[in-house]
């Protein structure tokens, strides 16, 4: 039997999470510096500030995540059990996307409501706390938008136009990302 030894270097996993912070790094001690009162550095990458996202924070993207597709659903003038039949997801899930804020959704149903509502996945993923790494700028309107959305069984005028706006923000911001 032939061993095989890999050497990274802790400089070259660095570069490698920079150039991908959504990359999955569970191993050993944290690369990411903290600072004095313990709050994970941002990452700059290409122009963009990134930041580690974790605790209230993300919480507060999944209530943006929850918000985001009961009013898509509700636009569409659907219930639950009609988006998860047409988007093919399960009900359950769907129900906890919508309700739980400490739930993270699987990849499969992000991918199923980006495909169905024609949103990026890769916004959906950030949103759901599916990745460790967020874009602030996604971070902080998604944000508003949850704060400044009531739950409703109808969209009100200035919802919907709250809705579609953020939607619309979604898709052009996500045209300068990988997919």
């Amino acid at each position: 039997m032939r061993t095989v030894k890999l050497m990274f270097s802790t400089e070259w996993l660095r570069r490698k999470i920079a150039t991908d912070p959504d990359l999955e790094v569970e191993a050993g001690m944290p690369l990411l510096a903290t600072d004095e009162v313990g709050k994970k550095c941002e990452i700059e990458r290409q122009s963009e500030k990134i930041a580690i996202i974790e605790g209230r924070n993300a919480v507060q993207l999944r209530i943006a995540l929850g918000t985001l597709v009961r009013q898509l659903r509700l636009r569409e003038g659907l219930t639950m059990n009609e988006l998860a039949e047409r988007a093919n997801v399960p009900v359950d899930e769907l129900r906890q996307v919508e309700h739980d804020p400490h739930y993270t959704a699987h990849p499969r149903m992000l991918h199923q409501l980006s495909e169905y509502f024609h949103v990026p996945l890769h916004n959906l993923a950030q949103m759901s706390g599916a990745t460790h790494a967020v874009d602030r700028v996604l971070y902080n309107k998604a944000v508003k938008y949850a704060a400044h959305s009531d739950d409703v069984s109808t969209l009100m005028n200035e919802e919907l136009e709250a809705l579609n706006e953020f939607v619309a923000m979604l898709i052009e911001h996500g045209g300068t990302r990988r997919q």
